[in-house]
């Protein structure tokens, strides 16, 4: 994702002179991800994607009926391509300034990574606090033979 250039070419002077173009401050430097900087919406938006993630990767390759559920229930968010509502995938893809088709493309690869490694599984934590959504892994199998 590139930022115009703050500088442009006049259509006006042939000569080439550059003038500035105004900028706001919010968009220099504004990451796709600073979730101190994003406003509660996109903040409870991102977090929803992120539970659509963690959702998949949690439960892919799992053979309970809760599981599947879940899983055919994601993959129907994913593949939908409703914008009426603020929550669904394409709004929130809109929102943060992502493509929806090439999130989709890259969610079949990653699934199939997923199902590869169902046998070794990380457990996952969810911390929240104030401004902060992270999520974390930790290898416990890791920690315990050290």
């Amino acid at each position: 994702m590139t930022m115009p250039s703050p500088m442009r070419v006049p259509a006006d002077r042939p000569d080439g002179e550059l003038e500035p173009e105004t900028v706001l401050p919010c968009q220099l430097g504004d990451a796709l991800f600073d979730t101190a900087r994003l406003q509660p919406e996109k903040r409870l938006q991102l977090a929803v994607l992120q539970d659509a993630v963690l959702t998949l990767h949690r439960c892919v390759g799992n053979d309970g009926s809760r599981a599947r559920r879940l899983v055919a229930e994601v993959d129907a968010w994913f593949a939908s391509d409703a914008t009426d509502w603020p929550f669904a995938f394409v709004s929130i893809c809109h929102t943060l300034n992502l493509d929806p088709a090439y999130v989709r493309t890259g969610l079949p690869r990653w699934r199939a990574r997923l199902e590869a490694e169902a046998d070794r599984r990380l457990p996952f934590r969810r911390d929240q606090n104030g401004t902060r959504h992270q999520v974390r892994l930790y290898d416990t199998e890791l920690k315990r033979t050290a």
